[in-house]
């Protein structure tokens, strides 16, 4: 757990750090219990497990939008239950397509006819022409979701940066090259798991079209502040340290914990709900 390590470590004593580091593996196995819910499990199950535990937390802005018919970004992360927010958005009335990878092709099979009893479209990435579908879904009104964090896939923008953890990581420009090609507002969605087996979707309004705007900036700088305030609630911390490791020094803090510098504008300082 480098990658926590190098965020956390200088500002919670030994106890809390630990804790953080236990409760994180804990995360990750609920990520994974819930993959295998909701790709095994009948979906009438799992409707009934999820309604009376659900909350939306901000969805004026969205239904405002959706009002309109027209499409809608909905930027996530590997954050807290992602695996729910496919079938929560259909749940509470939304249109929804997501772009996925399988990993066999019977899970494939599996999660298919599982989403078309909800009307949840989901796009192979593996196959020919994702972006043609995705646009396609979106055209027709539905609320595309994405993820903002696969870091392996991000393709670096040369003179634009983004901080991550206090770092300067060249920007992704796929998202932005998406965004700025359908002009369609977006949004960011994370499925924060409360305990006690409730969740909360946050909802919060990243851009409404405009071409200025760094989609991918914007997406991640909301995800990392609800990283700071649910560490536990994220996955990524081991693709973070190997994927980044080219423009953060991971090993070096490693073996020399003091040298941590943090930029005084960077924004995982920010204290209180994100």
């Amino acid at each position: 757990m480098l990658g926590i390590k190098y965020v956390f470590s200088r500002w919670f004593d030994r106890p809390k750090y630990i804790t953080v580091v236990f409760r994180t593996f804990l995360g990750i196995f609920d990520h994974y219990y819930e993959k295998l819910l909701m790709a095994h499990r009948p979906m009438l199950e799992m409707i009934n497990f999820l309604n009376p535990r659900l909350t939306l937390r901000n969805k004026r802005p969205l239904d405002e939008v959706v009002r309109q018919g027209i499409g809608v970004l909905l930027v996530t992360g590997h954050f807290g239950a992602v695996e729910f927010l496919p079938l929560t958005m259909a749940l509470r009335g939304y249109k929804v397509a997501m772009v996925v990878r399988f990993k066999t092709a019977r899970l494939k099979r599996e999660l298919l006819a599982q989403a078309k009893l909800v009307d949840v479209q989901l796009i192979d990435a593996d196959e020919p022409k994702v972006a043609v579908s995705a646009l396609k879904a979106l055209r027709n009104g539905r609320i595309l979701i994405t993820e903002c964090d696969e870091f392996k896939l991000w393709r670096p923008c040369v003179d634009q940066h983004v901080s991550v953890f206090g770092n300067r990581v060249p920007r992704d420009k796929t998202l932005d090259f998406f965004y700025r090609r359908c002009g369609l507002p977006a949004f960011l969605g994370l499925m924060r798991r409360n305990g006690k087996g409730s969740f909360t979707l946050c909802l919060e309004p990243l851009a409404g079209g405009e071409k200025d705007v760094s989609l991918s900036a914007r997406a991640w700088s909301k995800l990392e502040k609800y990283i700071m305030n649910y560490p536990e609630q994220w996955y990524q911390w081991k693709d973070a340290v190997c994927d980044l490791a080219n423009y953060i020094d991971w090993e070096e803090f490693d073996v020399k914990q003091e040298g941590i510098r943090v930029p005084a504008e960077c924004p995982v300082l920010s204290s209180g709900p994100a």
